[in-house]
């Protein structure tokens, strides 16, 4: 009796917990939502109220139907906001958040998302990726061949180097590009911050990096931004058995002399859709400054009409680098093209951003697949 009792009992309380558990992740995410309007809010004039009484009644409709509930309108008020266009697919980022845990559930995507072992899992194939000249996990260090080395051997080799990009290998270390630099090594010393190789690793040394042959884009990209590697955000998932890419990639391109593409409410750079053809958008959005631009602030290249060489060719190599990994169903993947014309996939990350799709491609996230991923989170729905 004693041990029915104790096991109900310990049943019980791991049901409360689960429900706990469920509670707090959607006040999480919530919170997370509310942040973002009140992070996007301060540098757009938000105003109080965009949307019809017919608009708001199509939200609820659609959301009540797909979901099982309503949401707050405050986030396609956001979207109407910037891009002067209603669509009821719009996709609230809590939200999105859900589905991207629904997709990605029980999946060992926090290893594959590890810039070191990114290699492991994609060196049988034939797409390109950055060379990488050496790395370090563990605290231990390794060459190009994966040949471990003393970390002796890896500063002599590291002494005379030249031009490289140096990061971390965790997401953790190096989102929003932080820690990411370009060095050029002689003699020990990287004449871009005139310090020494030794001293550079020991800031890297508490959490696993790699170094990583410097990539010099295609000229159609280089022409616009040479100083930063500028990358294509493409999105995949796997949707009834097959990869899916979402139709609403960007570029990022660095400017005011930084060396990296990341755009977003605390550093400065631009973001631009892309035509099926592989022109740009007409004007790219500056998040930090709230700014739009139709010509590029630095180099004064005009984005209307300019091509991107093999585009197309970006989309293709997205879709096939996922069917190599397919223990994840939702990809972030960044890829540029190189001076031979080719795509190279700079990594893969989980996918963070809804706003800067939606306003660009003034739709919501997944167009066609949203009521088939919102229903995916409702049980009523599938009853």
């Amino acid at each position: 009796m004693k041990e029915m009792f104790l096991h109900l009992y310990a049943n019980y309380y791991r049901h409360i917990g689960i429900k706990l558990y469920a509670m707090l992740k959607e006040m999480y995410g919530y919170k997370y939502y509310l942040s973002v309007y009140k992070d996007i809010s301060k540098i757009k004039n938000v105003k109080t109220d965009l949307l019809t009484k017919e608009q708001k009644v199509e939200i609820d409709t659609f959301y009540k139907k797909h979901y099982g509930k309503k949401v707050p309108y405050m986030w396609h008020n956001l979207m109407v906001c910037y891009s002067n266009k209603f669509d009821v697919r719009y996709i609230p980022p809590d939200i999105f958040m859900k589905i991207r845990d629904k997709l990605n559930s029980n999946k060992p995507h926090t290893v594959i998302y590890d810039k070191n072992l990114f290699y492991r899992f994609t060196e049988h194939t034939n797409i390109k990726k950055p060379k990488r000249l050496f790395y370090s996990i563990n605290s231990l260090f390794f060459d190009s061949s994966d040949n471990m080395i003393s970390r002796e051997t890896f500063y002599n080799k590291m002494s005379n180097i030249g031009e490289a990009f140096i990061k971390p290998a965790n997401l953790r270390n190096s989102g929003y590009a932080k820690n990411c630099r370009i060095i050029n090594i002689i003699n020990g010393i990287d004449t871009y911050s005139n310090t020494s190789i030794k001293d550079i690793i020991e800031k890297y040394y508490t959490y696993d990096f790699l170094v990583q042959e410097k990539i010099v884009c295609h000229k159609s990209i280089s022409d616009i931004y040479s100083k930063s590697v500028n990358t294509f955000s493409v999105y995949t998932f796997v949707w009834n058995n097959e990869v899916k890419v979402l139709k609403n990639p960007l570029l990022k391109i660095g400017m005011s002399g930084n060396i990296t593409d990341y755009s977003g409410i605390a550093s400065e750079g631009l973001i631009i859709g892309i035509n099926n053809d592989g022109t740009l958008f007409d004007s790219a959005l500056c998040v930090k400054q709230d700014k739009w631009y139709t010509s590029h602030p630095d180099t004064g290249v005009v984005f209307k009409n300019h091509k991107i060489f093999n585009f197309q060719k970006v989309l293709e190599t997205a879709k096939r680098f996922h069917s190599r990994i397919p223990w994840l169903n939702f990809c972030r993947w960044d890829i540029t093209i190189d001076v031979t014309g080719e795509p190279v996939c700079i990594e893969v990350e989980e996918p963070t951003e809804v706003f800067q799709q939606q306003i660009f491609y003034k739709k919501g996230l997944f167009g066609e697949y949203t009521e088939e991923l919102l229903s995916c989170l409702n049980k009523k729905a599938k009853q």
